[in-house]
């Protein structure tokens, strides 16, 4: 992973997390089970070692949340804005902060790129012709939800309203973190994130992942040329 690996920007609130998910009772003993392959070692110092050993694999996975992601970059980024909620990019010309200098340059785009698109009603103007239409809807007439007397100048985010808040449609609610799903299959897949079953295991080197998806992308990474199939 060149110079710096991932663990090393890991905050110890992460760490901690890593080490609840990873621990596992093999013949009474306080074990720690990598998340990205089948190995498990006796104590978590050696455990994060054995993570960085996973530097030279193309398919780089969080240990956190077992995203898949393609670059160590990519990884350090995910962690630094993701899980550990670093913002350290700040615009000069406002308040905003970023978690990525790629993403502070993006954001540098709205003080510096031309302002084309002018609302011909009050005057202001926007970079981009969507941000116009967008804009556009606060000079009509609002979108009023005949349930509950709320007004809403945008009508996707009033159709988001009538669909979160006044549908009949079933709702599939996670008993661990809240999280609504639209159908029970969909809860039982997300179930998965929550527990430490990785039911989905690579044929060839016993590697395990929670879901299939990521078992396909670890075997078109790891071995494209077998012929096992997914």
């Amino acid at each position: 992973m060149g110079r710096y690996h991932a663990m090393n920007f890991v905050i110890p609130a992460v760490f901690e997390h890593l080490k609840a998910k990873s621990q596992v009772l093999v013949n009474g003993v306080v074990s720690f089970k990598c998340v990205q392959c089948p190995c498990i070692v006796q104590d978590f110092e050696t455990l994060k070692t054995h993570i960085k050993s996973h530097s030279k694999e193309s398919d780089f996975v969080c240990f956190v949340c077992d995203k898949l992601l393609s670059r160590t970059n990519i990884l350090i980024d995910h962690i630094r804005s993701v899980h550990q909620k670093i913002r350290d990019f700040s615009c000069h010309l406002c308040k905003g902060t970023f978690s990525t200098v790629y993403n502070l340059r993006e954001h540098m785009n709205i003080h510096t790129a031309s302002k084309k698109h002018v609302c011909e009603v009050c005057g202001q103007a926007f970079v981009h012709k969507a941000s116009l239409n967008l804009h556009k809807f606060s000079h009509g007439t609002p979108f009023t939800c005949n349930h509950c007397g709320k007004n809403y100048a945008n009508p996707l985010t009033f159709k988001t309203h009538i669909l979160e808040n006044h549908s009949n449609l079933p709702k599939y609610v996670c008993d661990i973190c809240g999280k609504e799903l639209k159908t029970k299959s969909i809860l039982q897949k997300h179930l998965v994130v929550h527990s430490n079953e990785r039911p989905f295991v690579c044929p060839i080197c016993n590697a395990s992942y929670k879901m299939k998806k990521h078992l396909s992308h670890h075997h078109r990474q790891r071995h494209v040329n077998s012929k096992s199939q997914f």
